[in-house]
C-alpha cells in the first residue's frame, strides 16, 4: 500500500501530460492552413515522440476532435471541434457584442482593427476588420495568438490583470517573451505606461515592418475572466499624437456605442431568441 500514492500521483503527472499535448495539438492544427499537419511535423512542433503524438491523435480522432485526410494524410480539426466553438456563448456574444465596433472604428480611421482575448498565457484574435491603410500585423486573423506581451494587446491585457495573477503570468513568459527579443522590464514599463494612460500604444516589428498599436481595454463586468481589448494597427509614422489621440477617442465612442446597443430590449430579445 505504500506504494500507492506515488503510483497515483505518477497517474496524475501522466494524465497532465497527456492532456497538454492534446491542448498543445489541437491548438497547432487550429493554426494550420487548409492542408493541415501530417504526424511528423506535429511531433517537432511539440517535442514528442511520433509514436506518443499519434497515440493522442487517435483517442481526438475517436471524439471527432481531429481528422486524417485518408489513411496517411495530414491530421486537420474535426467537426466537434467546431461544434464546441458554436456553443461558446461567451465567445459568440464577445464578438456580436464588438464586431459593430470594429467595424465602426475602420471605417472612421480606415486602420485595422482586432478584438483581442486572453486564453492562458496567449492572446487571441477573435474577429477583426481589414482597413483601407494597411499595416503588417502579428496574428494571422481569427484564431490567430501569440503571447501575452509579445503585441500590444497582450500589454494591455496584462495591464487588466490584478496584480499577483500578472506576475504569475510574466515569471512563465519571460523565456517566450525573449524569444521576441523583449524583456521582461520592458514589458513593466508598458504595463505601468498603460495603466496610467487607460490605454496603451506601443511600437512592434513584424516581418521586419515596425508598425504602431494602439489598443483599449473593454471593461465589461460580463467579460470578467476573459479579458479583452480592442486594438488598431496603422503604419509607423502615420498618426501624429493629435491623431492618435482622435483614434483613441474614436475606439472607445466605438466600444460604448455597441456596448449600449449590445444591452438594449430589442437586442437581448434578438439573442434570447437565437
Amino acid at each position: 500500500m505504500a506504494g500507492r500514492p506515488q503510483l497515483e500521483r505518477h497517474l496524475a503527472r501522466q494524465s497532465s501530460s497527456n492532456a497538454g499535448r492534446a491542448a498543445e495539438i489541437l491548438i497547432l492544427l487550429g493554426q494550420a492552413d487548409r492542408k493541415g499537419m501530417a504526424l511528423a511535423a506535429l511531433a517537432a512542433a511539440t517535442g514528442e515522440a511520433k509514436s506518443s503524438v499519434h497515440r493522442t491523435l487517435v483517442a481526438l480522432a475517436e471524439y471527432g476532435l481531429v481528422v486524417q485526410n485518408g489513411n496517411r494524410g495530414n491530421y486537420m480539426l474535426g467537426p466537434a471541434t467546431y461544434a464546441l466553438a458554436h456553443r461558446s456563448l461567451g465567445v459568440n456574444e464577445i464578438v456580436a457584442t464588438y464586431r459593430p465596433a470594429l467595424i465602426d472604428i475602420t471605417g472612421r480611421t480606415q486602420f485595422s482593427t482586432y478584438l483581442m482575448v486572453r486564453s492562458g498565457l496567449d492572446t487571441i484574435c477573435l474577429d477583426y476588420q481589414m482597413g483601407q491603410i494597411v499595416a503588417q500585423p502579428y496574428v494571422s486573423g481569427i484564431g490567430g495568438r501569440i503571447p501575452m506581451g509579445v503585441g500590444i494587446s497582450g500589454v494591455c491585457i496584462l495591464g487588466m490583470m490584478d496584480a499577483r495573477s500578472r506576475d504569475r503570468c510574466l515569471d512563465l513568459l519571460e523565456d517566450r517573451l525573449a524569444q521576441w527579443d523583449l524583456t521582461r522590464p520592458q514589458i513593466e514599463a508598458e504595463i505601468a505606461e498603460f495603466q496610467r494612460l487607460g490605454f496603451m500604444r506601443g511600437i512592434r516589428r513584424s516581418a521586419g515592418i515596425e508598425s504602431l498599436t494602439l489598443t483599449v481595454p473593454i471593461n465589461n463586468d460580463h467579460l470578467r475572466g476573459m479579458e479583452t481589448a480592442i486594438s488598431l494597427l496603422a503604419p509607423l509614422n502615420v498618426l501624429d499624437a493629435a491623431g492618435e489621440r482622435a483614434a483613441i477617442a474614436v475606439m472607445r465612442d466605438a466600444i460604448s456605442t455597441a456596448e449600449r446597443h449590445a444591452s438594449s430590449p430589442t437586442r437581448s430579445d434578438d439573442m434570447s431568441g437565437r
